[in-house]
């Protein structure tokens, strides 16, 4: 069971995706946006507030617990160490694929984990345009919600061979040696794969069956902790690229591999993965 109500985290979410970050999506002057890393590492005024209403009321909701989110460990990175502490822990991104949002594209989420002894426990991701919220806790499979109040079970896409799988494949920070050659060998071998610039709406694809795999290189914590637990309830196989060790959000090395089974796992891990990840 899981620790929350999870209807009062995502109805939370919606409420502050309302109040916070739609109604300044295709509405941002250019003091509301700023580089943080580098020019593809953007964060806007949307992000921070809405991770600061987000922080206060998921502490409300359960007493005793700490947030690390995204523009919290940017201004602090010691956050990051209360992963592996005892106290529960939200993971918050409070707009993944802000680059997205701040060039008015559609495709962006908000997305909350909450993570016991360094295993998340229970994820949200909501899709702000559509309304759509897709969540599980442990154990007890993932459903959608949808804006007029609809709920349906998530289950993953059925498994085809590499030569008609669609998915997401995340290349941009492969080292630079296996970039290309990675690139070449995706193309060659599966159906298609793609970039959207948003975690959150490529897990949606993963769990509503549209897409049959995801591989990223770097896994921050509030990118990949909520997708990961979703795709799991819903049927899915995931784990770390480089030797299929079981995903914790603390630790943010070896990439992430997801796919319909185990199977459908191996054959990608021997096919386009195996050349990125050596």
């Amino acid at each position: 069971m899981a620790l929350v109500d999870m209807d009062i985290v995502a109805r939370l979410m919606t409420e502050v995706a309302e109040t916070e970050i739609m109604p300044r999506w295709r509405n941002l002057a250019d003091t509301d946006i700023r580089a943080k890393t580098g020019p593809n590492d953007l964060v806007t005024v949307a992000d921070e507030e809405s991770e600061k209403v987000l922080t206060r009321r998921l502490m409300e909701i359960l007493p005793g617990s700490v947030v690390v989110g995204e523009e919290g460990v940017a201004a602090n990175p010691a956050l990051m160490d209360l992963l592996g502490g005892t106290d529960p822990v939200w993971i918050v991104d409070p707009v993944d694929g802000t680059s997205n949002f701040a060039k008015g594209d559609e495709k962006f989420a908000v997305m909350v984990a909450l993570a016991v002894a360094d295993e998340t426990v229970a994820s949200w991701i909501l899709e702000p345009v559509t309304g759509w919220t897709i969540m599980a806790a442990k154990g007890e499979g993932a459903e959608m919600l949808s804006a007029d109040g609809g709920r349906s079970r998530l289950r993953v896409a059925a498994p085809v061979p590499l030569g008609e799988m669609a998915g997401s494949f995340a290349l941009r920070f492969l080292p630079d040696a296996v970039r290309q050659p990675t690139r070449d060998a995706a193309t060659e071998t599966l159906g298609r794969h793609y970039r959207l610039g948003c975690a959150g709406v490529e897990y949606l694809k993963l769990v509503t069956g549209d897409a049959h795999f995801a591989f990223y290189w770097k896994t921050m914590p509030w990118d990949h902790a909520p997708g990961i637990l979703i795709h799991a309830e819903a049927g899915g196989h995931n784990a770390r690229a480089t030797d299929g060790r079981p995903y914790r959000p603390s630790e943010l090395h070896g990439g992430l591999l997801s796919a319909p089974d185990a199977a459908s796992w191996l054959a990608l891990r021997a096919g386009p993965v195996g050349i990125a990840v050596g």
